[in-house]
């Protein structure tokens, strides 16, 4: 399928040196959290959580993809306070403190006549104080279509034209979805009965209620757009390993989070999600779509996804460099080599840091690793292969 997945090429090469020195080839970017991370005709592209904006940053190299040659103000793509379906989901006066999870998928003509293009998919967060502090609790999932056909837009509503007009995600029966939505992704399964392409999000369960009580969990719909779903919802998973409640308290929930579809070379579906707190012991988790004679299982059965005993499969606990390592976006160069891109918090004196960076890694499915609950294997993900962050200092040796 033409875009379906985003290619490293030779822009790599320019990670070896720059003006004579060294460059650190895990980092790709300061100041960016939830990095989506891809490569279209020459160019690389990266977005990422804005507070009231988004900004898409491009350049030929993967190098140069900084702060310092591209300035996050003066790539901004979309802007909340031009947008007015913030007051339809809002009302009026409301503002958006948060622009969370941005990420940018192609859709083609077979997939939807008459849609196809690179449509960006995030969440608004109303800003909302309560006792004093910032509250999540209002947040709610839209998209955006590039006019020009480039991934760096101009990005519009896909209905009216009209820039930085989201278009919320619509029930079948064309209602706004009104619960709490975040982290929109997306799966595609490529045949079998349950051939289609399916969005994924994260809703929450009792705020307010208290430990154990406050927690999320991975949804999952087929879309019959790139914004309206096609039928019922189900849910793909929630915690229920010790790790992925490391951070939850009375005000905190339990997380899952972040799923992301990862696909092998033989049909296998995978999905690496967020666990935990990203405050505490945040790192990834692996998930396995069942196959049943040959075919897929129904995606929007619990029982469909198998999780995987030894979770979490990457995580920054250990390393002296990183803290809060995960939310992963998956990538291939023009070799058929695989990486990822995720951001985490370095540390500094010994401390964790105040901001996070976008940093890439390689990853392998380890066949050999397969058993009852990874029965496609399992993913090896950080430069180690151990599943432990690798050091900022490490440096991939690209060969182009």
């Amino acid at each position: 399928m033409k875009k379906f997945a985003f290619l490293l090429t030779a822009g790599l090469a320019c990670l070896a040196l720059t003006a004579g020195r060294p460059l650190n080839t895990t980092l790709v970017r300061t100041s960016c959290a939830d990095p989506c991370l891809l490569y279209e005709d020459g160019w690389f592209y990266i977005t990422m959580t804005g507070s009231s904006k988004i900004a898409i940053v491009k350049d030929r190299s993967l190098a140069r993809l900084t702060t310092d040659e591209h300035p996050t103000q003066d790539n901004i793509v979309y802007n909340s306070a031009y947008d007015p379906t913030v007051t339809d989901i809002y009302g009026p006066d409301a503002t958006i403190n948060g622009t969370w999870s941005p990420e940018i998928h192609y859709f083609s003509e077979e997939e939807f006549p008459g849609m196809s293009g690179w449509y960006m998919f995030f969440s608004l967060r109303k800003k909302t104080v309560i006792n004093g502090k910032l509250s999540s609790k209002d947040i709610h999932m839209v998209v955006l279509k590039s006019k020009s056909g480039k991934v760096d837009g101009p990005y519009v509503s896909p209905l009216t034209g009209v820039e930085s007009q989201t278009q919320p995600f619509l029930t079948p029966d064309g209602e706004m979805v009104n619960e709490w939505c975040v982290g929109p992704s997306l799966l595609r399964i490529p045949s079998g009965k349950y051939r289609g392409v399916y969005l994924m999000w994260i809703e929450e369960v009792g705020r307010g209620e208290g430990l154990g009580k406050f927690y999320q969990k991975i949804m999952i719909s087929r879309i019959s757009s790139p914004w309206q779903l096609a039928g019922e919802s189900g849910m793909i998973t929630y915690p229920t390993q010790e790790w992925e409640f490391h951070g939850s308290s009375q005000t905190h929930p339990r997380v899952v989070e972040g799923a992301t579809a990862v696909y092998g070379d033989e049909g296998e579906i995978f999905l690496a999600y967020c666990g935990s707190g990203y405050w505490s012991d945040y790192g990834l988790g692996q998930l396995t779509l069942r196959r049943e004679n040959g075919d897929y299982a129904d995606p929007l059965k619990t029982e469909s996804w198998i999780k995987y005993e030894e979770n979490p499969v990457f995580t920054s606990v250990g390393s002296p460099h990183l803290r809060g390592a995960g939310h992963a976006f998956f990538l291939k160069d023009k070799e058929g080599k695989r990486f990822f891109c995720y951001h985490a918090y370095p540390v500094v004196d010994g401390r964790k840091g105040k901001g996070r960076n976008a940093y890439i890694e390689p990853y392998s499915i380890e066949k050999s690793a397969a058993c009852p609950s990874a029965p496609e294997g399992v993913l090896k993900m950080g430069a180690t292969g151990t599943g432990i962050a690798a050091p900022v200092e490490y440096r991939i040796n690209f060969k182009y």
